[in-house]
């Protein structure tokens, strides 16, 4: 594509570390994003995601993706380098051919899944962050990664091996009992991950490979949600106490300004708590934070935030 689309407008966001090129749509009605929604539901229509993908698929979540590895020790975490702007057009073309005609042959010929994959890019590689098409597309150039990488991990002889992968975050765990077996398995998981991947021109971002020992912390977290060890050793899903913590002063704060993006921010953050921890996570707040929601006549916070 050698041209802007008119319907695009590009935006760099900064983060902590970088700045993000982010390709986000005239407008929520324009003609191309109605084009990239209907692209969206042809494929959706035929595709079935990786069982190891938790993001991006319907009915999954980051709470899928913590709750698989729940009962497991060992943790391994990588993370896959400027995943979506890295993404072969050509790979991506060939496996978009053979996932949509692999229910029934004829659905699609490889010329328009090549024009697919054109339409839905701002470039010649990789897919734009912030296109309605970008997250499905990218679990369908991940999905025979998925299949071999379980493959070879389960060749290893990991004890009760776990594998799952919330878009470029990759989750491994495992039972071991010897520290020792530990670092060699994941010197090998590394190794193995590595060489996979250079296969569709991709790579681990080694500065945030990290790993984790539930028999010597009691708590880890898999994108955004705490794995955590209760003292009878069972375990619990969590969001955090800090995300807790916001939630109750943001929401005590809506209640004297009202303001409505701040309202819907807090509606949203319950949600998401909600999400995880389910209607238990009020215990967390000690019992004078609990007297200030009840000095605004109800019962709990949710009921207040509920209210707003």
């Amino acid at each position: 594509m050698t041209t802007q689309h008119p319907d695009v407008v590009i935006r760099y966001i900064k983060t902590k570390n970088k700045t993000r090129k982010l390709a986000t749509y005239r407008s929520d009605d324009c003609d191309l994003r109605r084009k990239h929604e209907a692209i969206n539901k042809f494929i959706s229509e035929r595709f079935t995601p990786s069982i190891f993908t938790k993001g991006y698929a319907k009915n999954r979540s980051i709470y899928h993706n913590a709750a698989a590895h729940l009962y497991n020790d060992y943790f391994i975490m990588m993370d896959i380098k400027d995943f979506f702007p890295h993404i072969c057009h050509k790979q991506l073309s060939e496996k978009l051919f053979y996932e949509l005609n692999l229910k029934q042959e004829g659905q699609i010929s490889r010329k328009e899944c090549s024009d697919i994959v054109e339409m839905c890019s701002i470039s010649s590689r990789g897919l734009p962050l912030g296109f309605v098409t970008s997250p499905l597309l990218s679990n369908i150039y991940m999905k025979e990664f998925d299949g071999i990488f379980y493959g070879k991990l389960k060749k290893l002889g990991l004890p009760n091996v776990i594998y799952t992968r919330y878009a470029d975050d990759l989750t491994i765990s495992f039972k071991s009992d010897s520290i020792e077996k530990m670092q060699a398995y994941e010197d090998s998981i590394v190794e193995i991950a590595t060489a996979l991947l250079s296969r569709y021109g991709l790579q681990l971002n080694i500065k945030k490979t990290r790993s984790y020992n539930m028999n010597i912390s009691n708590h880890v977290r898999v994108t955004g949600v705490n794995i955590t060890k209760q003292d009878n050793g069972s375990r619990r899903l969590t969001v955090g106490r800090s995300v807790k913590n916001d939630l109750y002063w943001e929401a005590l704060r809506c209640v004297e300004d009202r303001d409505a993006d701040k309202v819907s921010h807090v509606k949203g953050l319950q949600s998401f708590v909600l999400s995880i921890e389910k209607m238990g996570y009020e215990s967390c707040y000690s019992p004078i934070m609990m007297a200030k929601v009840h000095s605004y006549g109800f019962d709990t916070l949710k009921d207040l935030i509920d209210s707003l």
